[in-house]
């Protein structure tokens, strides 16, 4: 058989070599083909040796294991026999067993008993160590460990005669030595805490171990509450489960109330954390009782000192206090709760005091903002920070200090106001008439804004804001009340003076309500509405405007020259062409008195008003509308326009003095068509003119038939009533609301417009 494999493996090996070398020329590589062979060999020569030393290892371990096994079965044979022979043995002392098993009982209630005694005798010895201990800072949580076993021998003792009344006596008595070191022990622990600010500079890990106590006992507290929670759910389903139980229960609930309540104290635990709060607070008024109880009453300037001082307090509660509590305490904004709570204490009863003047004040709100920009600094929110401002308690401080302010700057007004009555308007190098009042009066308001800016709140600096707009409301008001003195007693010059002021007042507004809501917060600025009040001056301004156009028409030679409208001296020339010379008298004077601002508003309501008198004459006259009237009416447009467009646009002359050449053509209108033609026209530039104007200029012509002059004024009355919407004309226009003659007029449609 060994011949026969040694016949294949060659006829193999013969193919193998047939396939490596099919052709001659391969013959040459046959040397490396053996090189190759041999190292082959020679690797798997490696790992057949390899694979057999772990074989042999493996059979040497099994071998060992099958001796192993046998020595086992040997010794559990043996096992066997003397368990056996033991109960052999055993078999007669059955009949003692009771005897036996009390004796066992007997013997581990000694055994127990024992132990408990040398528990007992030790509590005095243990007491007495942690006590001594207490000296030693360093050993506080080690005493705490001590009192704590005490106390859990002191509950272990308690459950173990909890049915026998007198032995729960005697079991006190044992701890009444613990009870006193617990006390003893607490005290030195909340003297720990309370003197938190000097431990934790000097000792911080003094500290550190006393708040390690209250955590640890907080643990504690949770576990007994825990185990607590445990029992009563056992006991309630022992309850359920056996209802004679809870009959027996309710025979004993009077006997066992007192047990319940000392089982619900024990349960609730020490709360030493809220005791540790608790006692932080303490701490926090004691260091306030001299300023509240004392300095806040004395000294101002002492208590902001002592509050200063106090304040600053909290950057060493932030470096050196917090980093030795639990975070989760959050300490700092405790400290920062309780401090801010006490001077706003502080701050109400600084308010209290009468007699307070407004540089203590301000000092008082200078510190306020000291102490928010201490606790921004110190990483407290902002909207915290502010809560001394904002929290009311120095809104009679800010009250007293806006209400002397107003009055003194209404007292300041009043005095510039009496000065410029007096003194006559200065002229700056252009001939522009002024008053220092304005300059003088925004000087001091920015000085007031300026002060409160740099020294007090967001929320004062708002309260000054508001009450800047009720001091210009009342300069405003002030001007308003000169208004209506008559022109004349105040004078061109005054006018024009006080018109100048009034734009000057504009711009310094506009610059100090700037300056305020740049400086206020987003909340309050929004607040703020300066915009509406600023305008009031350039409405006073305009009031002086058209003020001094009163003065001109109110000259005696004015007046005298309007009288003469519409009669002899009228069609010779010798009235419009007069009235413009002494227009442009007055024009040359005014343009260099007032900024070209106001000029120009002059003009326009200056033309306005020549207009109205012009129409307000024309339906007033005596005499009937002739062709030289209208041709006298067709001059005075062309003088009037062609001495305005010399001050505003054509435009605006155009607009405002149309109304006359349509009145003219109204006045000279031949047929029923063309007067409505030209009625409709003027209603759709002025849409309330009044038929009332139709029916004068129509009874001023001579000549027109009284039916057909009816017809005319009852056609011009149908085309207004169809105008007016809702019983009201589209719009006001500048003219007819101030000819006085229609004014007059009773029983007509323009009262009922107007």
């Amino acid at each position: 058989m060994v011949e026969d494999l040694g016949v294949e493996a060659k006829e193999a090996a013969v193919r193998e070599v047939a396939k490596l070398l099919p052709l001659p020329e391969l013959l040459q590589s046959i040397s490396s083909i053996k090189a190759d062979y041999i190292s082959r060999q020679q690797a798997n020569d490696a790992q057949l040796s390899t694979m057999v030393a772990e074989q042999v290892e493996q059979a040497q371990a099994g071998l060992e294991s099958l001796s192993l096994s046998q020595k086992t079965i040997t010794h559990l044979r043996e096992n066997f026999i003397s368990i056996e022979k033991l109960c052999n043995e055993c078999q007669t002392l059955i009949d003692n067993h009771d005897q036996i098993k009390l004796l066992s009982n007997a013997r581990n209630n000694l055994n127990k008993t024992l132990k408990d005694v040398e528990g007992m005798m030790s509590i005095s010895v243990e007491a007495a160590e942690a006590r001594e201990s207490l000296s030693d800072d360093k050993e506080l949580i080690n005493t705490y460990e001590r009192l704590t076993a005490l106390d859990g021998k002191r509950r272990f003792a308690l459950a173990a005669v909890a049915s026998h009344k007198e032995g729960i006596g005697r079991i006190r008595e044992y701890f009444e030595d613990v009870d006193r070191t617990w006390e003893t022990f607490e005290r030195t622990l909340w003297s720990h805490i309370g003197n938190f600010y000097k431990l934790s500079k000097e000792s911080p890990q003094s500290l550190v171990r006393a708040l390690r106590v209250v955590e640890m006992q907080e643990i504690l507290d949770q576990e007994l509450a825990e185990e607590a929670a445990e029992a009563e759910g056992d006991d309630v389903m022992a309850t359920v489960g056996n209802p004679r139980r809870t009959a027996k229960k309710h025979t004993t609930t009077t006997a066992s109330s007192k047990n319940l309540a000392q089982q619900k104290s024990r349960v609730q635990g020490k709360g030493y954390k809220d005791k540790c709060y608790e006692q932080i607070r303490k701490t926090v008024e004691a260091r306030f009782d001299r300023l509240l109880s004392e300095l806040v009453f004395q000294d101002l300037k002492a208590s902001l000192e002592e509050a200063r001082v106090i304040g600053e307090e909290l950057g060493d509660i932030y470096d050196y206090v917090a980093p030795c509590f639990p975070p989760r305490y959050e300490i700092f904004h405790l400290m920062v709760n309780l401090y801010t709570e006490r001077f706003i204490q502080m701050l109400r009863l600084l308010s209290d005091r009468k007699e307070i003047t407004n540089i203590e004040i301000l000092k008082v709100t200078g510190w306020v903002v000291e102490y928010q920009e201490n606790l921004i600094g110190l990483g407290v929110d902002e909207s915290l920070a502010q809560v001394c401002s904002e929290s009311g308690a120095m809104d009679p401080l800010m009250n007293a200090y806006i209400e002397r302010m107003e009055d003194t700057m209404k007292k300041w007004h009043a005095n510039l106001l009496a000065a410029d009555r007096v003194q006559p308007p200065k002229k700056h190098e252009d001939g522009k008439l002024y008053t220092p009042m304005a300059v003088d009066l925004f000087r001091i308001l920015g000085e007031q804004v300026e002060t409160v800016r740099d020294n007090s709140t967001d929320l004062m600096l708002y309260r000054v804001a508001l009450s800047l707009i009720q001091v210009m409301l009342y300069i405003q008001a002030t001007e308003r009340k000169r208004l209506e003195e008559p022109a004349s007693e105040i004078g061109l010059e005054p006018l024009c003076a006080m018109i100048n002021n009034n734009l000057r007042c504009y711009d310094l507004a506009l610059d100090l309500s700037n300056s305020v809501l740049e400086a206020l917060p987003a909340n309050y600025a929004e607040q703020v509405n300066f915009e509406d009040t600023c305008k009031g001056f350039l409405e006073v301004a305009k009031e002086a405007v058209h003020l001094t156009v009163t003065v001109i028409f109110e000259d005696p030679g004015v007046r005298e020259l309007l009288l003469k409208l519409y009669q002899k001296e009228w069609y010779e020339g010798q009235v419009t062409e007069y009235l413009i010379a002494t227009f442009n008298d007055y024009f040359t004077d005014i343009k260099m008195y007032i900024e070209e601002r106001s000029f120009r508003r002059f003009v326009e309501a200056c033309l306005e008003e020549t207009v109205v008198v012009y129409v307000d004459h024309l339906l007033t006259q005596k005499s009937y509308i002739k062709e030289e009237t209208v041709e006298r009416m067709r001059l005075d447009e062309e003088l009037l326009i062609e001495f305005f467009r010399e001050y505003i646009s054509v435009t605006k002359v155009e607009n405002r003095g149309r109304i006359l050449s349509d009145l003219r053509e109204l006045a000279s209108a031949e047929s029923l068509d063309s007067f409505t033609l030209v009625y409709t026209n003027i209603l759709e530039h002025h849409p309330d003119c009044p038929p009332d104007v139709v029916e004068k200029l129509v009874a001023l012509r001579e000549g027109i038939p009284r039916k057909d002059a009816k017809e005319v004024v009852q056609e011009c009355k149908e085309i207004y009533e169809n105008s007016l919407v809702g019983g009201n004309a589209l719009k006001a226009g500048f003219v007819f609301p101030r000819v006085k003659c229609l004014q007059a007029s009773k029983g007509s449609l323009w009262r009922k417009l107007t």
